[in-house]
Parts: structure tokens; sequence; C-alpha cells
């Protein structure tokens, strides 16, 4: 199933090299997404409101990648058609008005089932910091 999403928050187009450094969980959930793997900083994404969220591999939605009209390279992206929550409204079989974010890199993938926009800030996390 293509994955229909449009670039939020964060216009700049990262890397392949872009990662996932952590995610936190505690009643809202903290993305830090790298700009590179070779680099420090990155943005910093909360969800001050998650209904659920996933992490995977970059390669189980590979699917999604192949669509000529994945808009590549942005990390933040808000999920128009597609994607997890259709997954689970054809398992579960109804329908949900989810609306959905998923977070790209290179390495690996954040979906999240939030309400609300998220908030995106700039961010540095030096290892020894």
């Amino acid at each position: 199933m293509p994955l229909k999403a449009k670039p939020f928050g964060c216009l700049e187009r990262f890397d392949w090299g872009a990662d996932i450094h952590s995610l936190s969980y505690d009643g809202s959930l903290v993305v830090r997404v790298l700009r590179n793997r070779n680099r420090d900083d990155g943005i910093e994404v909360t969800f001050s409101k998650a209904f659920g969220f996933r992490f995977l591999d970059e390669v189980p939605l590979a699917e999604y990648w192949i669509d000529d009209d994945f808009p590549a390279g942005y990390p933040v992206l808000e999920v128009l058609d597609g994607g997890w929550a259709r997954e689970e409204d054809r398992r579960l079989g109804y329908t949900t008005e989810q609306r959905e974010w998923i977070i790209v890199t290179a390495g690996s993938c954040v979906s999240v089932f939030s309400p609300v926009e998220p908030e995106i800030c700039n961010g540095s996390w030096a290892e020894n910091a």
C-alpha cells in the first residue's frame, strides 16, 4: 500500500546518514533525530500526546519509500493515507480516524499516533555531555 505523506515542521532535507539517536516516553514521546550518524546534532521531536508508537528499522517499511510520490529526505512527515493506521484498520476490520506521523531516517523510523502536531526544535547530543 503506498504511503501518502507530506513534510511537516522541519523542511530541511536530511541526508542518508540520518538516524534516530534516542526516544523516550514519560507521558509525552520525545524522539531525537541525528542529521547524520557522524554528527551529534539534529532535531528533537516532541509529541505531547502519543496514543501509540512503533520503532522499526527502515527495511520493513521499504515498500513506502519506493513510491515516486514519497517525500524523501524529510525527517518528519504527516501521514495522509496508507501507513500504520491503515494497516491496523485492515487487521482489525474497522476504520478509525487516527492522525499519524512518521519520523524517517536511513537507519530507523518511528510511527506515531497523535491527535496534535509535534513540536520540533534543534538539538545537540554530544556523547560525553
